[in-house]
């Protein structure tokens, strides 16, 4: 447990830890350690008395984090974070509307605004493709990539193929698709 010393604070957890023992079921209440008496006397106090309780250091005010949960939080946060960096890229190098939806639920406006934002404008109609040697090219190692996850598949193809934003890549790709 981590002992907070903070008068502010530890007032401030007192007052919410308080409330919700007011509401709780009688085992919760118990669960938390403190006796129905004490609980009876601490909804009792003044705001000024709570105040003085919580500035006591004979009482220790702790938080304790749950580690399992913690690791947890932490892996999505991360996960969370790499999808947010993902979208940027792929907004950067010119992915289609229809992409940023499809693969972060980006509505098409918003796409719109972040690439503006980005600098990354492109004209508006059809994209030009590459010869059709090269969209072959480009198809060969799409088809090569190993990933399932076709957002992670097309940032790996845009790697090879930098000069192409990633609306061309995906229009080549889809081209040769429809073939099959």
């Amino acid at each position: 447990m981590l002992p907070i010393t903070d008068p502010h604070i530890r007032l401030a957890l007192l007052s919410h830890v308080l409330a919700r023992l007011e509401q709780a079921p009688i085992r919760e209440v118990k669960a938390s350690g403190i006796d129905a008496e004490q609980l009876t006397h601490l909804q009792q106090l003044s705001t000024l008395d709570l105040g003085r309780l919580a500035s006591m250091r004979a009482l220790t005010i702790g938080v304790s984090l749950d580690a399992t949960g913690l690791r947890s939080g932490l892996r999505a946060v991360a996960l969370v974070n790499e999808a947010d960096a993902l979208a940027a890229y792929f907004i950067r190098h010119g992915a289609s509307p229809a992409m940023m939806r499809a693969f972060f639920k980006i509505r098409r406006k918003l796409t719109l605004e972040r690439r503006r934002e980005a600098g990354a404008w492109r004209p508006a109609g059809r994209i030009r493709l590459p010869d059709y040697a090269t969209r072959e090219r480009i198809y060969r190692t799409w088809a090569s990539l190993p990933d399932p996850s076709p957002r992670a598949r097309y940032y790996r193809l845009h790697q090879q193929f930098r000069q192409f934003s990633i609306a061309v890549l995906e229009a080549a790709v889809r081209e040769f698709e429809a073939r099959r």
